[in-house]
């Protein structure tokens, strides 16, 4: 069939296409939050496996069942996650409307025959079917196997109390939750959260966090723990703890706990991060239309393509985060501290930057550029 023929050329090129995955992921990710969480790469893959599979079916005439099990494994790791069934088919309905709108334009710009590509289409949408009947299936399958167990049951309810639902799911209100979940309302509790998401990954870190009087499992799509002490163990993944708080105010520190975690990630930070050591870096994050003002208002006088100038502002910003010590910058940079001292003149001059500012104003001062510097020099603006 010669419309059949063409559409298959077509697909394989988008297969070909880097740009098919990726706008198949930006899709998910823009459609669902709790997705647009997830780290990319982990959603990428999920896609990558969808999109291979159904396009074999179609362009290699292999049959769909024998790469069900990419569906079977996107799946068991969202239901394992705690990633909602909506949340999950939001983010695959997404990234199908992408491909087919693709497609569409794609054969139009072609020449293909309108009715064969309507036909086409409809196959192709029947395979996604499957896949999507497929998801349902496993994802309701192993979420019931996992309330068999006590200790699911007791996560369920941790995650009802981190989400702040327990008004509308639980009518005994925050304490009946705190007690479903195992947790004492007399006791505080520290909230973790680690940078792993992937099911089979996060079992070797999840022992580590475990404590008999608090809980670790999947939530939101990370490893998650809430206990009355912080672990002692190092770890080389990033987690970030938050000060102990009543079990009824976990939900708050959670919620923080997540923010903090995108902020200190970006940053490339390793081991157990304190959430209150990340206050700074999380209220740059938070706002970042306030930290382009700043570096609007203080910093026209630099280029950000110039590199002596981008060496200006990170030698300013050292010297901001090391107490005005410039024998300190010098070490950190590893230049010498007259170096330090002719940028820092250096930067005076092109900038109002003023490195021994005085009076009742000098710290909010060092904050101002502080912030300004760090938007400058990372200039993009985060997801969150």
């Amino acid at each position: 069939m010669p419309g059949r023929t063409g559409l298959r050329r077509l697909l394989e090129q988008m297969r070909a296409d880097p740009g098919t995955v990726e706008g198949a992921t930006a899709a998910a990710r823009g459609k669902s939050a709790l997705v647009a969480a997830l780290p990319t790469q982990d959603v990428q893959r999920h896609i990558a496996a969808l999109l291979a599979a159904v396009s074999a079916a179609y362009i290699d005439d292999v049959d769909l069942g024998e790469s069900v099990h990419v569906a079977d494994r996107l799946a068991e790791d969202r239901a394992l996650q705690g990633i909602p069934l909506a949340a999950l088919l939001e983010g695959f309905q997404a990234g199908r409307h992408f491909v087919m709108s693709q497609v569409f334009e794609r054969s139009a710009k072609d020449g293909l025959e309108g009715e064969e590509v309507f036909t086409g289409l409809m196959e192709l949408d029947c395979l996604a079917n499957e896949m999507q009947n497929r998801l349902v299936h496993v994802y309701r399958e192993t979420e019931l196997s996992l309330t068999r167990t006590t200790h699911a049951v007791r996560l369920q309810a941790l995650r009802t109390l981190l989400h702040n639902r327990e008004s509308r799911v639980r009518p005994g209100g925050p304490a009946a939750s705190v007690a479903a979940a195992g947790l004492d309302t007399r006791k505080l509790y520290h909230c973790v959260i680690a940078d792993v998401s992937a099911p089979r990954e996060a079992r070797q870190f999840e022992a580590a966090l475990t404590t008999s009087d608090g809980l670790c499992g999947m939530v939101d799509g990370y490893l998650c723990a809430v206990s009355p002490r912080l672990p002692e163990a190092p770890f080389e993944i990033l987690l970030v703890a938050a000060p102990a708080v009543p079990a009824t105010e976990l939900a708050g520190a959670y919620r923080l706990c997540q923010t903090a975690l995108a902020s200190a990630r970006r940053r490339r930070l390793r081991g157990l991060q304190h959430l209150t050591s990340l206050a700074l870096p999380l209220s740059v994050d938070t706002h970042p239309a306030l930290g382009r003002m700043l570096a609007s208002e203080h910093l026209t006088g630099l280029d950000r393509s110039d590199e002596f100038h981008q060496l200006l502002a990170q030698t300013a910003l050292a010297y901001l985060e090391h107490g005005g010590r410039t024998d300190l910058v010098a070490s950190a940079l590893h230049v010498h501290p007259n170096t330090v001292k002719h940028r820092l003149r250096r930067m005076a001059e092109l900038t109002s930057f003023d490195p021994a500012p005085s009076g009742n104003g000098s710290l909010a001062h060092s904050l101002r550029w502080w912030w300004a510097l760090q938007s400058w020099l990372s200039p993009v603006a985060h997801e969150l």
